[in-house]
C-alpha cells in the first residue's frame, strides 16, 4: 500500500528499447511494429481502468480454444510474453535498463506490503499469463518481495470491484492518505510483554467496495501476522525507553511526548506498521494504564 510515482518511462519508449534488442527473430520484430499503437492503446485502456477503480472490468484473454491465441492483430499470447521475458527482462537487452529503474524506484520498500519486504523483481499486476498485453506496460509492473509475489498475489486477478487489490500507481488517493490499519495492544496477564493486533478499520465515509478492497488486501498479504511481528521486535526497546524516562520522573504526558508522538508522527506512511503501534501503545498511556506495561530490568 505504498504510493509510487508512475515510471517516468512511457509504453511507447519500452516498446522502442525492446524492438532494438530483438535480433534473429525478423518476424516478431515486424509484427511488434506493426502492432506498437495497439499495445500503446490498450495500455491507455488500463491505466484509465486503474485510475477509475475498474481493472476488474478488463477481461482476462481467452485460452478456452488453444493456449496461444491471438491478442492483438498480430501479436499471440506467446510474442507478448516473449517480448517482456526474452527482450525487457535480460541484463544484456537494451530495455532492462527500464526494468531496473522501475525496480529501483522503490528504494527496496516492497509495495505491497508496505516495505517489510525487500523487492528482488517486478511483478505483473495484471498478470502476464492472463494479460498478455500488458507485459511490457509500466505501470503494470510493480517491484515486489518474493513472499508478495509468490504466496500474497500470485496470478491471481480481480473480476469484481470489491476484490482488487491496491494499485501502487494509480489507484485512489484514499487508500494512501487515509488510516485504514489500526492496532490495539493486548496485556498478558503474567505480566510478561504483550501482543499487537492489527486490523483494517477504514474511515467510515468510505463506501462499501473500497473497504471490503482494503481489507482484501490486508488478508492476501498477510499483513496482520507480518505487522504484528515488526511491532515486536520493537516492543522491547521502546519499554526499555519507557522505563528510563519513567525512573527518572517523567510524567505520562511527557513520555508521550518524547516517544509516542514522535513514533506516529515520523511513520512513513499512514498505514505503517510503525503507526498502528505507536498508537496502540499512547493509548495504553493516556488510559492511566501505563503501570500495566511491563518494566523491563527488574
Amino acid at each position: 500500500m505504498i504510493r509510487l510515482a508512475e515510471p517516468n518511462y512511457t509504453l511507447e519508449h519500452v516498446i522502442d528499447a525492446c524492438l532494438l534488442g530483438i535480433t534473429g527473430n525478423n518476424a516478431l520484430k515486424s509484427n511488434v511494429e506493426a502492432d506498437k499503437k495497439n499495445l500503446v492503446d490498450v495500455g491507455e485502456q488500463y491505466s484509465a481502468s486503474s485510475r477509475g477503480g475498474s481493472l476488474y472490468l478488463l477481461q482476462p484473454i481467452d485460452c478456452s480454444a488453444t493456449q496461444n491465441p491471438l491478442v492483438l492483430n498480430r501479436l499471440m499470447k506467446s510474442d507478448l510474453i516473449k517480448l517482456y521475458e526474452t527482450y525487457f527482462v535480460p541484463e544484456e537487452k537494451p530495455a532492462r535498463e527500464v526494468y531496473n529503474k522501475i525496480l529501483n524506484a522503490a528504494m527496496e520498500s516492497c509495495l505491497f506490503c508496505g516495505g517489510i519486504g525487500t523487492p528482488r523483481n517486478l511483478d505483473h499486476f495484471l498478470p502476464k499469463a492472463h494479460f498478455p498485453q500488458f507485459s511490457i506496460l509500466p505501470v503494470n509492473l510493480v517491484p515486489s518481495c518474493r513472499d508478495c509475489n509468490m504466496d500474497g498475489k500470485s496470478s491471481a486477478f480481480a473480476d469484481q470491484a470489491y476484490s482488487q487489490i491496491i494499485q501502487p500507481y494509480l489507484d485512489n488517493d484514499r487508500f494512501f492518505l487515509d488510516q485504514w490499519i489500526v492496532a490495539s495492544y493486548e496485556e498478558e496477564v503474567n505480566g510478561e510483554p504483550g501482543k499487537f493486533i492489527y486490523r483494517v478499520n477504514p474511515p467510515a465515509e468510505w463506501n462499501d467496495t473500497d473497504k471490503l478492497r482494503v481489507a482484501k488486501h490486508f488478508l492476501d498479504f498477510n499483513l496482520a501476522h507480518r505487522y504484528g511481528v515488526k511491532a515486536a521486535q520493537l516492543l522491547g526497546t521502546v519499554m526499555a525507553q519507557v522505563d528510563s524516562l519513567r525512573r527518572i520522573g517523567l510524567s505520562n504526558e511527557l513520555i508521550r511526548e518524547t516517544i509516542f508522538e514522535p513514533g506516529i508522527s515520523q511513520a512513513q506512511f499512514p498505514n505503517h506498521w510503525q503507526r498502528g503501534f505507536y498508537q496502540a501503545l499512547m493509548l495504553v498511556l493516556v488510559d492511566a494504564r501505563v503501570s500495566k506495561i511491563p518494566v523491563l530490568n527488574q
